[in-house]
């Protein structure tokens, strides 16, 4: 069991459409009942939550919890593993307020805002392992998910869709970038285990866990303890199979489903069969640039999270 120590605390008002501002009172009031010594900052801009992270580290904190989406913990995770930050940098709490939330998942705690901070003070510290993309010179982690295809596409109908919340508002999205996402063809490597795998593409996506999208369990059985990536990767289908395969992508009994590619590793290398450039995805976060190739591995044991008591 853990004593949460100094905690940063690092807020992202705009996520949830405004919801992690109006959740700061409560956040401050919690963890002032609970005597937790803690400083609150608020992200302003994108990429900052990163330089907090760093800042933070800096100033000798002991715990660093964010208020905030899978894209927040993005940029602070990376923040916290940047090659200058000793290793092992504070342990990672959440409390979580985007559309998804599917890192939180892996941490496994409840999703009131209540419980998931009563993790602080009761909680034990794990290691996750990361994902690491390597592109044209530079490198990012990601936590859960880099990914090509239609759900790039689906990231930017998100916010036509403001009212609805997590797995709901990923559909309505998905049907939207449906009707006009023009498949590539994407050639993935891995090395370790070797294999290739080729096709025109509605997605290709490498997790560290099991969902994305606020709850599709596309890797049920991935961890982000088990040392290894997640490739899940489909062709282009037809409407009427589509239909019948996504109700089983969301419950994760899609296992079996010949068109549908599962696949575990540890590195690879992906890129348009053409060569020519494309669009990716960290975290939920679309990346400005296009690349023509991503060189992908995983990181084991690399991201200390605060985790509930007998989290395996």
């Amino acid at each position: 069991m853990t004593h949460a120590g100094f905690t940063e605390v690092i807020l992202n008002p705009a996520a949830s459409g405004g919801r992690g501002a109006r959740l700061r009172p409560r956040v401050e009031a919690w963890l002032a009942k609970h005597r937790v010594p803690y400083s609150l900052v608020e992200t302003r801009a994108p990429r900052q939550a990163g330089a907090l992270a760093r800042a933070a580290v800096a100033k000798g904190v002991e715990r660093i919890l964010v208020v905030g989406g899978d894209g927040t913990i993005h940029e602070v995770a990376n923040g916290l593993l940047d090659p200058a930050i000793p290793w092992p940098p504070p342990p990672l709490a959440v409390v979580p307020v985007g559309t998804g939330n599917d890192f939180f998942r892996m941490v496994g705690a409840s999703m009131g805002v209540d419980r998931a901070l009563e993790v602080l003070i009761a909680g034990t510290v794990g290691l996750f392992d990361v994902g690491r993309a390597r592109f044209g010179g530079g490198e990012r982690y990601f936590v859960n998910l880099m990914g090509v295809g239609v759900d790039v596409e689906v990231l930017g109908r998100m916010e036509s869709f403001k009212w609805l919340e997590g797995l709901p508002r990923y559909l309505a999205a998905l049907v939207a970038a449906l009707a006009s996402y023009r498949p590539e063809t994407i050639r993935v490597l891995l090395e370790d285990p070797p294999e290739e795998v080729q096709a025109r593409i509605l997605l290709a996506a490498v997790t560290v866990g099991p969902s994305v999208g606020g709850g599709f369990l596309l890797s049920p059985q991935a961890s982000p303890r088990d040392g290894l990536l997640d490739l899940f990767f489909v062709p282009t289908l037809g409407a009427g199979k589509l239909v019948r395969y996504i109700p089983k992508v969301i419950r994760g009994t899609h296992q079996g489903l010949p068109e549908l590619r599962m696949r575990t590793f540890a590195r690879g290398r992906l890129a348009r069969a053409d060569g020519d450039p494309f669009f990716f995805e960290l975290d939920g976060e679309r990346m400005p640039q296009m690349v023509r190739e991503l060189e992908i591995e995983v990181v084991p044991a690399r991201l200390p999270v605060v985790l509930p008591v007998g989290k395996p």
